[in-house]
């Protein structure tokens, strides 16, 4: 059931990447576009929420403390260091 919920986590980035990327580029009207954009984000949030139950607290916990502002900083400065001596 984890590996389910993970695979559904992954896949609600999806329509984020296609509105962003394969959107614009379709030929239609303005209004639907206007139409689709909620209707992905909406979709994704369903997919999303739907992937975090499955794999349950302690997994979601984990995945907030990567995401973290402050860890992602932490992880950038460690590599900034790490590169830094290379040169």
């Amino acid at each position: 059931m984890q590996k389910l919920g993970l695979f559904l986590i992954i896949i609600s980035f999806l329509p984020w990447l296609a509105m962003a990327i394969i959107l614009p580029f379709i030929s239609l009207s303005v209004a639907q576009k206007a139409l689709l954009v909620p209707a992905l984000l909406v979709l994704a949030e369903v997919i999303f929420w739907l992937g975090a139950l499955l794999v349950g607290k302690e997994v979601v916990q984990r995945y907030r403390h990567y995401l973290n502002f402050r860890y992602l900083r932490i992880l950038f400065k460690r590599w900034k260091r790490k590169n830094r001596k290379r040169f």
